[in-house]
């Protein structure tokens, strides 16, 4: 009887199915403090946890059919992730007290440091019109209630 070698292949495809299973199973833990209710009488919990299983099961699908695909090396770049992962926490300190057209602007420019072939002029185009359109749908459109400015 011949043996079989069992071999993943690590891809870009494989990388975001699981990571769209991570986020279905997270929030699909935290969907059940509420009531799930049946099909005729919905429940608060029943439709984030039938879209985190609809969400875990696309992501599986994704997983599975990267394995079908050729492989292709992934590499990755320390550098530019701790880059953008800097800009996350920074934009989470500043949002209370500078307002999120602020954090917006200051969290695009730093990230946009990760992309070499980014030019001053394009990341600070870039940067204020993250800012405007994040400040017109959640302050404006959506009413949140949060600072725009420093103050």
């Amino acid at each position: 009887m011949a043996t079989r070698n069992l071999t993943l292949k690590v891809n870009h495809e494989l990388f975001g199915g699981l990571l769209l299973i991570g986020i279905g199973a997270y929030a699909y833990y935290h969907g059940q403090q509420y009531a799930f209710g049946s099909l005729a009488r919905m429940g608060p919990g029943f439709l984030p946890q039938v879209l985190s299983m609809v969400l875990c099961g696309i992501g599986g699908l994704l997983a599975v059919t990267s394995q079908l695909k050729p492989s292709s090396t992934v590499q990755l770049q320390w550098g530019q992730l701790l880059i953008v992962a800097a800009s996350m926490a920074l934009f989470a300190l500043l949002l209370r007290p500078a307002g999120l057209f602020t954090a917006a602007f200051v969290g695009v420019v730093i990230s946009s440091w990760a992309d070499r072939e980014i030019t001053w002029p394009g990341r600070i185009a870039l940067a204020l019109v993250v800012a405007a359109l994040a400040s017109l749908i959640f302050i404006v459109g959506l009413g949140m209630n949060m600072p725009l400015w420093w103050g």
